[in-house]
């Protein structure tokens, strides 16, 4: 009974941290298209079109601090999205995060799946060995 209870719940715990690691997925600022950018909290259509367009004017940024050389990125808005932002690793376009969101979400499904057929099977293995135990009892009644 306790293992149908904690199955579920496992399965549960596993999704949160999977779902938030897919969602707070890096943005290569250096590379990244508006659509990525736009996928920063906080960083609407018209921020991330004022990123590309101060990175195609000065170059890629060297530190992330030189994030805030654009307008309407200030300190504020900086330390909302810096563990979100890298110069050279994470998504540059859209399509890669929400391929991965595909791809986590199917790995989700599939543990939620075999989480469920080991519950079911452990449930059918009880009920066989109840069967097992209900023959073997009266042989020893008789005895």
């Amino acid at each position: 009974m306790m293992r149908k209870i904690l199955a579920p719940v496992a399965v549960c715990v596993f999704s949160l941290f999977t779902a938030s690691s897919v969602l707070a997925e890096m943005v290569n600022i250096n590379k990244a298209d508006v659509a990525a950018l736009d996928s920063l909290d906080g960083i609407g259509e018209k921020k991330a079109e004022a990123i590309v367009a101060y990175r195609t004017e000065h170059g890629e940024f060297k530190t992330l601090d030189d994030l805030k050389e654009v307008p309407g990125i200030g300190d504020k808005m900086f330390e909302k999205i810096k563990d979100d932002i890298s110069l050279s690793e994470g998504i540059t376009t859209l399509a890669e995060k929400t391929s991965k969101e595909d791809k986590a979400k199917k790995l989700e499904e599939k543990t939620e799946n075999k989480t469920d057929d080991k519950v079911g099977d452990k449930a059918e293995a009880g009920k066989k060995t109840d069967k097992v135990s209900d023959q073997s009892a009266p042989k020893a009644d008789k005895s």
